[in-house]
């Protein structure tokens, strides 16, 4: 070979080189602005390319050299073979992976690279001990890997015209590759054809200057290109931000602020119509989600949102204003009868079961409904007016509220009261009064029920029924339980140390109970004020353990081995069955004082209370019964065997003070 020919090769080599080193650090720099993994896997490639043109220039500069130079040409042979072979397996790789939007596995990539290291192995090893060119020689390190490079690209190019390209370019990155591979092809098999002389040689030189061009159009469309996809995605991205200006993410129906504003358009018509604004939330549906998963609440509320667009009201706005909160505005409701209807059909939609894999779940809803114009002549005082008759629904447990003038004074009155919770929350202005608990057959006071009072600064004593339901429909009930909690341990804490060992039950909320965390801090509070597990006892109610039967279950059996005793507070008033009651490792039961009051003159009532007794204990478990109040209906608890009472005869619900006082008096019943 002359001397000028092989100053022109390395010449093309080290341009070629220089180029892919700049594809490279170019493709390098978008792929850690846009963080797209094909880009780095092109980077890899033309890095590879980079590193194969100039080992294949040290090769070409070296050949032929014999004596201890040729160990580096053999060295260099492997070398660039291994890089233009991992320059096509990383093309293909990010070709693959910006079709399909999925980054291939390292893993993979990983053995396509070893199995193309042991091609380059192979081809070199070969003819390690062979001086000077050959046939065979030729069409294994030349040939093939041409025809492989060349294919790769061919492949990569056919992979990427197939792509929707919005504009030329596109087309021309596609075209460039795939001309690029075709050259490579051609190559091949014009050096089987004139074999390794001059004139191939001077072919070869025609084909880099080729290869030059296609990798020049190839830089230049994939920057332009590339420039264009992220012009796209941020369109793409500025409608979905409009979009979700506008729109719930979630389930797609309008915001609130979008709602005002296309209710206000409505109401601003020339043309005004009456208009039904509908507003409704999901009853339980915080327990729903604890119960079955933020998933599958989120596949709830999508449900909803997809019923009330398909409903037959064909309500002209849907909108989602809150967590379980929905918003409908109807047209063309002009009678009560037809109100009547719309609301009716409301609650059909959501009463109808939806399907999970566990089984069916039934939903119920609340309703609260304001009109234009009777009711308001702007959006926002209508969604207003709407969401002070859903509330008042919500507080006096009905289905649905039309809205009606003085709602707002009541409202006014509820949001006064719940400052004063989160004040005396914070203040613990809630005390503890201990009802006593009289063993029947020891004839002794066996231990206390902690039950709440708020002691008002300005009221007085308050009673729970007075702003217990207001808590729990704030969702301060965690927060009280947690009090009420540490104040009963501390108080079993003093209790200890005056010698008092009675045990003290505390109420336990639905909401709070099987709670993560629940268990450590009784833990906690029972080392801190060093007090025996024993003598706390857990009161839930009846349904509170039916609502997982399982997991409550497993959650009672945890508290027994920490030495804390749980009882079924209300019992009869749920929907226990003999086999909830053997399976639960529950220690008491207490009857509902409903069936005690009219005991002595209701057959049924004393029939079920004398059931209730044998069964209790038929299955091991101690029965309380609550809310006796007469010497009569203990006689008659006595002569049924109940083992405790609990009531004004024995004595109501008193101040730590006295209840300490009264274990010191001689009590006879």
């Amino acid at each position: 070979m002359s001397l000028e020919l092989t100053l022109a090769r390395i010449s093309l080599f080290l341009i070629q080189a220089g180029l892919s080193c700049a594809l490279s650090f170019i493709l390098w720099y978008f792929f850690r602005i846009y963080q797209r993994h094909y880009l780095k896997s092109w980077s890899v490639a033309f890095g590879c390319y980079a590193t194969y043109l100039l080992l294949l220039a040290s090769h070409v500069a070296l050949n032929p050299a014999t004596g201890p130079v040729y160990g580096v040409l053999v060295s260099l042979e492997f070398g660039y073979l291994f890089a233009s072979y991992a320059f096509a397996i990383y093309v293909l790789v990010g070709v693959r992976e910006a079709i399909s939007s999925e980054r291939i596995s390292s893993r993979l990539v990983n053995q396509l690279l070893l199995l193309v290291a042991a091609l380059a192995a192979v081809s070199v090893a070969l003819f390690v001990f062979q001086d000077g060119p050959s046939l065979w020689k030729t069409v294994v390190q030349l040939n093939l890997r041409l025809l492989f490079v060349g294919a790769a690209l061919a492949v990569s190019g056919v992979w990427l015209f197939g792509l929707p390209h919005r504009i030329f370019i596109g087309k021309l990155v596609a075209i460039s590759i795939l001309l690029w591979g075709i050259l490579l092809i051609v190559l091949a098999l014009l050096s089987g054809w004139l074999g390794e002389g001059q004139l191939f040689l001077r072919v070869l030189l025609v084909g880099k200057h080729l290869e030059l061009f296609f990798q020049t159009l190839l830089g230049l469309g994939l920057v332009v290109w590339l420039q264009d996809d992220e012009r796209s995605t941020n369109q793409q991205l500025t409608a979905k931000t409009r979009y979700l200006d506008s729109h719930d993410q979630l389930t797609g129906a309008l915001n609130r602020d979008a709602l005002l504003q296309q209710l206000s358009g409505l109401i601003q018509q020339p043309a005004q119509q009456p208009l039904l604004l509908v507003m409704l939330g999901l009853d339980r549906f915080k327990t729903v989600n604890e119960t079955v998963g933020l998933k599958q609440g989120d596949r709830i509320l999508r449900e909803v949102t997809r019923r009330f667009e398909t409903s037959i009201l064909k309500p002209c706005l849907v909108a989602r204003t809150g967590g379980d909160i929905f918003a409908l505005v109807l047209q063309d409701i002009l009678t009560d009868k037809q109100r009547q209807f719309c609301l009716h059909h409301v609650e059909q939609l959501i009463e109808k079961p939806f399907n999970f894999d566990s089984g069916l779940l039934k939903l119920t809803a609340t309703i609260g409904v304001a009109q234009f114009p009777d009711h308001a002549a702007s959006a926002e005082s209508l969604l207003q007016k709407a969401n002070i008759a859903f509330h008042q629904a919500k507080r006096q447990q009905q289905r649905w509220i039309q809205y009606h003038q003085g709602m707002e004074e009541e409202t006014a009155r509820l949001l006064l009261l719940e400052k004063e919770l989160l004040l005396a929350l914070e203040q613990k202005q809630f005390v503890l009064y201990y009802q006593p608990q009289w063993n029947i057959r020891e004839q002794r006071i066996d231990g206390f029920e902690a039950l709440v009072r708020w002691h008002h600064p300005e009221r007085g004593i308050v009673m729970p029924g007075q702003f217990l339901p207001q808590m729990e429909q704030i969702g301060l009930m965690r927060e009280l339980d947690m009090q009420l909690l540490e104040q009963a341990v501390e108080t079993l804490g003093r209790w200890r140390k005056q010698q008092v060992l009675l045990s003290v039950a505390v109420n336990m909320s639905p909401i709070h109970f099987e709670q993560a965390g629940l268990k450590q801090r009784i833990q906690q509070l029972l080392q801190q004020y060093e007090v025996p597990p024993t003598m706390l006892e857990l009161e839930i109610t009846e349904n509170t353990a039916m609502g997982d039967m399982e997991q409550g279950r497993n959650f009672v059996t945890e508290l027994q081995q920490m030495g804390i005793r749980v009882s079924i507070d209300d019992f009869g008033t749920g929907y226990s069955s003999l086999g909830y009651l053997r399976r639960m490792p529950i220690d008491k039961i207490k009857i509902d004082r409903s069936f005690i009051i009219d005991m002595a003159g209701s057959d049924s009532d004393m029939m079920i209370v004398k059931t209730m007794i044998t069964l209790a204990h038929g299955l091991g478990k101690r029965i309380l019964a609550e809310g006796v109040e007469d010497a009569n209906q203990l006689l008659l608890l006595r002569h049924m065997a109940c083992d405790a009472a609990q009531g004004y005869l024995i004595a109501k619900p008193l101040p730590e003070a006295d209840a300490l006082a009264l274990l010191q008096q001689k009590l006879s019943f």
